[in-house]
């Protein structure tokens, strides 16, 4: 679903870039609209149309693109076309920004202080989503002592080996086994799910999982939610399941 939807928004960017960028619709730019005539006078139209419009067409190809690398589950191709996205946008409103006649700037009409609040807002918001992508993104690192199993990474966890019932390999994926509805978790845009999750055959659970990757998992206990692991290399996950078994006996 979130694929169409991602894909559907393409069709309004295109259309309105085509139509700026031929030096129709500039009464839908933000600031623009807003001048008095004698002010629209003294703006480049032509520059206005071309920039703007090209912004508008290339966030469309970015956003076709965004859609395909998650598709794929391609994480840092799609982390990559976030900061492509940020830096366009934070160069064109400075290309914007200087072209503006520097009487309207002093109206107020186009504030740089303005444009300087937007494009610090747009970085620190891509920034942040890069972070979460990438920490949510990234399989666990899970090392095991004596005592406890330890899970490092976002909702990370130390699981003592006395709170242990039981640790099974089921040879299914997450999604095969059921995901559940989640409580309080990251489900990013591709198949790894972390966190908190509750399913009506399973309960609440604590899942560190790619959810299509075989096989999984499934650590019993006593108090607290049941934890389920999966690598996206099932070789990887067998051979954890090995260590643990070795450790817990």
């Amino acid at each position: 679903m979130i694929y169409l939807v991602i894909s559907v928004s393409c069709v309004p960017l295109l259309i309105l870039g085509l139509l700026i960028r031929n030096g129709k619709g500039l009464m839908l730019i933000a600031g623009y609209n807003t001048m008095a005539q004698e002010d629209r006078d003294k703006i480049d139209k032509n520059m206005l149309s071309k920039t703007v419009g090209n912004l508008l067409l290339r966030m469309t190809i970015i956003t076709a693109l965004f859609t395909v690398a998650i598709y794929l589950k391609i994480t840092w191709a799609a982390i990559m076309l976030i900061i492509v996205f940020v830096l366009d946008l934070t160069v064109t409103l400075v290309i914007l920004n200087r072209k503006v006649p520097r009487e309207l700037s002093h109206k107020g009409r186009i504030s740089k202080v303005n444009v300087s609040i937007i494009i610090g807002i747009t970085v620190i918001t891509a920034i942040g989503l890069g972070i979460l992508f990438y920490y949510g993104e990234k399989e666990p690192v899970v090392s095991i002592s004596d005592k406890y199993i330890h899970i490092e990474g976002m909702y990370g966890i130390d699981i003592n080996f006395t709170d242990i019932t039981d640790i099974s390999l089921i040879d299914k994926s997450m999604k095969d086994i059921g995901t559940g509805r989640r409580i309080n978790g990251y489900a990013g845009f591709g198949d790894t799910l972390k966190g908190y999750f509750i399913s009506g055959s399973s309960g609440r659970i604590l899942l560190f999982v790619k959810s299509e990757a075989v096989p999984t998992i499934r650590i019993d206990r006593n108090n607290g939610e049941d934890v389920y692991i999966s690598f996206r290399d099932g070789e990887k996950t067998r051979l954890l399941y090995q260590e643990l078994i070795y450790l817990n006996h």
